[in-house]
């Protein structure tokens, strides 16, 4: 499978092309999805303006599959036939059709850099509007496709990296009184820096994010509250529990790691400095 490479908590951003896609497990994948009832029907677009149509399922909160075809494409059929399976059983989500080759769709072709890449290709596109995954022809399947949608927080995350800010991750629990402290001392730190790190913060109770957890390798949060810095290139820097001043965190939010070695979404062992 050639999906987008991903990194823990990260995507390569969507200004750099996909015809780079190289094999990676992802772990921002994964996400418990709700089936449409017959009665929402399929939602699909063979889009004349595909641009709006993306910005549109941004404001709703949707996350679309793009079906990307252009001049001597072959399959789009088939492509397309998944991509409405997997709209049918995500529930907020669409399927939109792009040419790439026509005129008019020369700019979204350049923000989402897939003017190189073989066509038919099915592009994921998360509810914020981070492309997540690509699949072609001998890759798509509507599994693949329902599984690379992110998780709320993962989106979160997903879209402060695309925006090159790094990521305080919160993960706390009901009756942990040390949250409020730490989520002070982020606020602080993201003010006396110059790229505001965004701080995502979620229970670790939430089940909508128990894969998310499991890829950044929290396997639990007991008495104390945990913190995962996660850098500008989507790399983890460092992980506190309980504890984090501000000065740690702003050098974690910079920190320079200068290998990720994450395969399958785990971060034991992997960020070396």
């Amino acid at each position: 499978m050639k999906k987008i490479n991903l990194i823990i908590g990260a995507i390569i951003m969507i200004s750099l092309s996909l015809s780079a896609m190289a094999h990676n497990s992802s772990p921002v994948s994964g996400k418990a999805v709700t089936h449409k009832s017959k009665a929402n029907g399929v939602s699909f677009n063979a889009a004349t303006n595909p641009a709006a149509d993306l910005e549109k399922a941004k404001k709703e909160g949707k996350s679309v599959f793009l079906v990307i075809t252009g001049t001597g494409a072959i399959g789009v059929e088939k492509m397309v036939t998944i991509a409405k399976a997997a709209n049918a059983k995500v529930l907020k989500s669409v399927v939109v059709q792009m040419n790439k080759d026509d005129a008019a769709n020369s700019a979204l072709v350049s923000k989402l850099g897939v003017s190189g890449v073989q066509v038919p290709l099915i592009l994921v596109i998360s509810p914020k509007g981070v492309a997540v995954a690509g699949f072609n022809t001998t890759q798509a399947t509507t599994e693949l496709l329902v599984q690379a949608i992110p998780s709320p927080k993962q989106d979160e995350v997903l879209f402060a990296i695309s925006q090159k800010k790094p990521v305080f991750l919160v993960i706390s629990k009901k009756g942990l009184t040390d949250k409020t402290a730490l989520i002070a001392n982020c606020n602080t730190a993201s003010t006396k820096m110059t790229i505001k790190p965004v701080i995502v913060e979620f229970d670790f109770a939430d089940t909508k994010e128990a894969a998310f957890l499991k890829q950044l390798a929290v396997a639990d949060v007991t008495t104390k509250t945990r913190i995962i810095v996660i850098n500008a290139s989507g790399q983890i820097a460092d992980r506190y529990e309980g504890t984090a001043t501000e000065a740690a965190l702003m050098a974690s939010a910079t920190k320079v790691v200068l290998s990720s070695c994450c395969p399958g979404g785990s971060s034991s062992g992997c960020g070396k400095k």
